[in-house]
């Protein structure tokens, strides 16, 4: 076949994984190609909060790869198509390299306080196995500064995400306030400088763009795909559609899929989801249609993991726009629960997020409800609500339900008032024994950081018993779907047979996931797209230092 163009390796989407495959192409001694077909570079990555989870990585002083392994299987479990012991091992020996490489590239990283989000279960890490990027300045960006995607749920603000755990205890700790002490300075900064120093998401990904840039990876922005090329079976290139009309590319050592999952398409989540499942409650970006993945599809991949997504439970504001993502950084402080239609709590409200919206999904409990208690607003955020402020505001919009009783809350909110009420009064109980004996909540490192040190017996748990009461509903938000095409330990795509198709790799959101239905610690989605990124650019160049790479 003619090519207009040919590259050694194509890669469809801008996200994390895309730069560090474009950057280990490059250092293999091949050419690589980013085709985006929004206008913005930096996919759902530039949405996010920017952190991801790589055990045992060069950043971390106090991690073993036998410790992660322990863990990692543990929360995982049995072997599944999505995660076989192959691709666990490779996770776990590629993806630190993955981070040493992209440190040598420039990228710089840095290790964040977030413990495992199963910090007590064998091999998981009290301190956390997490890192992210240092804050950057889109102005190093130079014509470039304004093309980097991001979230207006976020705000534009010289802080990283997890940061802002801290600050929903400014009026509660020393640390705390000196985070929003520290963010001030930051922003008057910022303003006499004409710094636009971002961090999280927008962090991650201006630096992986200033390194592709700096390396001279060519940037195809407005390009979609249209199909990919076969020729006996073996994916050899693309077909795209630009604002000049339609191009081919050739890919003489592959193509790589990183172009995120289907959350933005409503027919690919009534069949494949849990029901209710709504477009407009995920936070990725425009471009995640799942168009691609359908298009691997169609070549005979095979998927699994498609009912899950990387839930993030949280409100939405009465015109439908993001109101807060609220487990666990904020439905994780003391006087603060959240049930389902009958009164129940539905899960441990400081744990995992993935898992609560999981549990929400299996009790029938979409939506959920917040139950906050008059002393939860007065002494931490929640959502658009800032610390000690009147929530009246709220409560004429109709974002939150106000009642001077737990009987007249649950009647306003149409919960079972014998259900809640009997509810309450055990986990009153809890709050005053420091003991949650329904879902240990505020037991673990991870639990502790997500509560108030103040609070005292335990850093979680506090009575509801304070009027007035006040609720908001707790939808099942998403940062992306979390199951797409499945793949091996090289990041090749596979067949239903379990053989690969020749010449087409997958990583991040579109391929089903190393963690398969877990999410180990904060940034899992993220960590395992930069891992797999690596491995299928080096795997694809022939690179003899990822296993039996040649071999294959």
């Amino acid at each position: 076949m003619n090519f207009d163009e040919t590259f050694d390796l194509v890669i469809v989407g801008s996200g994390c994984a895309s730069v560090t495959a474009a950057l280990a192409a490059k250092a293999q001694g091949g050419r690589a190609v980013i085709l985006e077909k929004q206008n913005l570079f930096g996919g759902s990555t530039a949405y996010s909060g920017g952190i991801a989870w790589i055990p045992n990585n060069p950043l971390l002083d106090d991690d073993t790869e036998e410790a992660s392994r322990t863990y990692l299987n543990h929360v995982v479990g049995a072997p599944t198509k999505a995660s076989p012991i192959a691709k666990r091992e490779m996770f776990l020996k590629e993806g630190p390299r993955a981070v040493q490489f992209l440190l040598d590239q420039g990228v710089k990283l840095v290790r964040v306080h977030w413990p495992d989000y199963y910090s007590a279960a064998p091999g998981g890490h009290d301190y956390g196995r997490t890192i992210s990027a240092e804050l950057f300045d889109l102005n190093e960006l130079g014509e470039w500064r304004d093309r980097l995607g991001s979230f207006y749920g976020f705000p534009a603000l010289p802080i990283s995400s997890h940061k802002f755990v801290e600050l929903t205890l400014a009026k509660r700790t020393w640390k705390g306030k000196k985070t929003a002490l520290r963010l001030g300075w930051d922003v008057l900064r910022d303003k006499v400088t004409r710094a636009r120093r971002r961090g999280s998401g927008n962090a991650v990904q201006g630096r992986m763009l200033k390194a592709a840039l700096e390396a001279g990876i060519p940037l195809r922005m407005n390009t979609e795909l249209v199909e990919l090329l076969t020729e006996g079976g073996a994916v050899t290139g693309v077909r795209v559609r630009t604002p000049t009309g339609e191009r081919t590319l050739g890919a003489k050592q592959g193509v790589l899929l990183n172009a995120g999952g289907f959350s933005r398409n409503q027919a690919m989540r009534d069949k494949y989801q849990p029901q209710p499942s709504r477009t407009e409650w995920t936070m990725v970006n425009p471009g995640d249609t799942g168009d691609v993945m359908q298009m691997a599809m169609a070549l005979g991949a095979d998927i699994d993991c498609m009912e899950e997504a990387w839930w993030t439970p949280g409100s939405l504001l009465p015109d439908g726009k993001y109101g807060g993502f609220h487990v666990p950084g904020e439905s994780g402080k003391p006087h603060i629960v959240i049930v389902g239609p009958d009164g129940k709590r539905v899960g441990n409200e400081a744990g995992s997020y993935m898992e609560f919206g999981q549990r929400m999904y299996a009790k029938g409990a979409v939506p959920s409800w917040a139950i906050l208690e008059s002393r939860a607003l007065k002494n931490y955020t929640w959502g658009p609500i800032q610390i000690g402020k009147t929530p009246e505001p709220f409560v004429e919009s109709g974002y939150l339900v106000k009642a001077a009783s737990i009987e007249e809350l649950a009647s306003r909110c149409g919960i079972d008032p014998v259900g809640l009420a009997d509810e309450l009064r055990r986990f009153n109980a809890f709050a005053r024994s420091g003991v949650d004996e329904d879902f240990e909540r505020g037991a673990s490192a991870h639990n502790k950081v997500m509560g108030d040190p103040t609070n005292r017996p335990n850093a979680s748990l506090g009575a509801i018993e304070r009027a007035p009461f006040y609720a908001t509903r707790i939808w099942p938000l998403d940062v992306g779907t979390s199951g797409g095409l499945v793949t091996d330990e090289y990041a090749r795509v596979l067949t239903s047979e379990g053989t690969p198709i020749t010449g087409l790799y997958a990583a991040g959101n579109i391929a089903a996931p190393v963690v398969a239905h877990s999410y180990p610690g904060a940034g899992a989605s993220i960590g395992g797209g930069i891992a797999f990124g690596y491995v299928a650019a080096r795997h694809a160049m022939r690179s003899n230092s990822v296993g039996e790479a040649e071999a294959a």
